[in-house]
């Protein structure tokens, strides 16, 4: 990557903008500096490129060369359409699980939703059909206008170009959609005059570990792992993991073990969270969901197969388990600052355990009673999660031989607690309680690449406030105003139709909507999901 050749651009111009705002200006020069040359040039924060456009240091911008691809049309291999429509299995529908209710293949094909239409938005890029390079501006040094440089982290588009700059291993077995990209480690780096700078690269930072990061089509350019050479500890047990168990006495063929050596691997900005260790793979035609244990001190994602593998986690719901469904995740509403369908959210560093996040205890915000519960004795701390376990369960209606106690670590609400919230919530509409207890997921072609946590957390918000306002000695008249709005406003962006209700206030489809029927423990905190 380092060897590409750039081409010329003589007669650009660029302003420096110094860290104190002073400019200079003259034309640029294309004799690159040594490293240390380099070095020793006066850093800035930003650059001026005619006729005003400004690049900052950490921006992604798409890169000038000689061996551009030749244009293609809209519809070319990099921009696939999305996949063929089937019988819709949302999990913004009645099943939250993606099992159709009854009747609902041989009905009319509902519209799909604010997520699904996201989702599908096709983000033609000329630069990207072009073959334009992609990179991350790093630093930007000068002396003055007629020699500014900045330093650039290249970004592969391809598997085969993450091979070819040495990334042997972590790559996936394919993209995970057509614009995925893959940034290289700073060992790479490389030296660019500014004005091979051709425009800004709208790129996605992916945060698979913050739920509520606004949500982006398929067909974005989004990034999500970083090729580098590994630390002396990271190259040991990356070559212990490759070699475990590749020597068998009964093995008729045995696989070669290679010594740890320099070659690059691809690690993922976020580590994968599933017990099985494999990533997540967003929506493409084969749909892979992952569910979010949104628990304070947990936070992290499942594969819905995994949760449901052996009936290990699967549980009957049951209305504790509903109700710690409810109550969990809301404190994630902190990072929007502003509520919406795409509203900016607030970064978690990557250095940073999401799980670590300083949230105050949810019973404290929503005054929440802290239910006790007996904590049963467990059948078998070691749990064996290999799928090559014989003692598997006999099916999704089997009964439970789990080694995990059919409760978990859920607290037990008390009959009068249940029916405080049961009076409390008759106060709001049957659609906010029913999104309420679905889990949020991610992976579908319904809930899109980020998932659907803002469509489900706003419900869950909802009726906790809703719950606190009511158990009050006396009901504020502004706070339920309040709780009112906020409702037209959840029912406005993910357009949910308003129910028809009778008189005392009793909804005409109550009868017809049923409460979740299956939750699962989760496999890290034992709580429901």
């Amino acid at each position: 990557m380092s060897a590409r050749k750039r081409k010329s651009m003589g007669g650009a111009s660029a302003s420096p903008v110094k860290d104190d705002g002073g400019e200079s200006s003259s034309p640029t020069s294309w004799t690159p500096p040594t490293e240390k040359e380099f070095m020793a040039l006066k850093r800035y924060k930003s650059f001026l490129l005619p006729p005003s456009n400004s690049y900052a240091v950490g921006q992604f911008v798409w890169m000038d060369h000689e061996q551009k691809r030749s244009k293609h049309p809209i519809n070319n291999s990099t921009s696939h359409p999305p996949p063929s429509k089937k019988a819709r299995t949302s999990l913004l529908a009645l099943d939250e699980f993606g099992h159709p209710p009854p009747g609902a293949l041989d009905a009319e094909e509902p519209s799909p939703g604010p997520l699904a239409r996201i989702h599908e938005e096709d983000d033609h890029n000329q630069y990207w059909n072009d073959g334009y390079w992609i990179g991350k501006i790093i630093e930007i040094r000068a002396r003055d206008t007629s020699f500014v440089w900045m330093k650039i982290r290249w970004m592969c588009r391809t598997i085969t170009e993450c091979k070819e700059t040495g990334i042997k291993t972590g790559l996936p077995r394919s993209k995970a959609g057509p614009k995925e990209i893959f940034m290289l480690g700073p060992e790479m780096d490389g030296l660019q005059p500014v004005g091979a700078v051709e425009g800004p690269a709208p790129v996605v930072v992916f945060d698979e570990r913050n739920p509520m990061q606004a949500p982006f089509a398929r067909s974005k350019i989004f990034l999500r792992s970083e090729g580098r050479t590994p630390t002396e500890e990271e190259a040991i047990a990356i070559h212990n993991k490759r070699t475990a168990g590749n020597v068998e006495p009964s093995s008729k063929k045995k696989a070669r073990a290679s010594e740890p050596g320099p070659s690059k691997h691809l690690f993922p900005l976020r580590k994968s969270t599933c017990y099985c260790g494999d990533p997540y793979r967003p929506p493409t035609d084969r749909e892979e969901p992952m569910a979010l244990c949104a628990h304070r001190g947990c936070l992290k994602w499942f594969h819905l197969g995994c949760l449901d593998w052996k009936n290990t986690y699967r549980r009957e719901a049951t209305p504790s388990l509903v109700e710690d469904v409810v109550s969990s995740g809301v404190q994630l509403m902190s990072l929007l600052p502003e509520y919406g369908l795409t509203t900016p959210a607030e970064t978690i560093p990557f250095d940073m355990d999401p799980a670590d996040l300083d949230f105050d205890p949810i019973e404290e915000s929503y005054g929440i009673k802290k239910e006790k519960r007996d904590t049963p004795k467990k059948k078998n701390q070691n749990q064996n999660h290999s799928r090559n376990n014989s003692n598997a369960g006999a099916g999704a209606g089997a009964a439970n031989t789990a080694s995990v106690d059919d409760r978990g670590a859920v607290p037990e609400i008390s009959k009068e607690g249940l029916e405080k919230n049961k009076v409390a919530d008759s106060h709001l509409p049957n659609n906010v309680l029913r999104v309420a207890e679905y889990p949020i997921v991610r992976g579908t072609s319904d809930t899109g690449i980020v998932g659907n946590a803002r469509y489900i957390l706003r419900a869950r918000q909802i009726v906790l406030q809703n719950r606190k306002i009511r158990r009050a000695k006396k009901v504020d008249v502004e706070e339920v105003d309040r709780i009112e709005k906020m409702i037209r406003e959840w029912m406005d962006i993910w357009e949910v139709k308003a129910e028809v209700k009778k008189e005392d206030g009793v909804k005409e489809d109550e009868g017809e909507v049923e409460g979740r029927e299956v939750t699962w423990l989760c496999p890290n905190c034992r709580r429901a999901i």
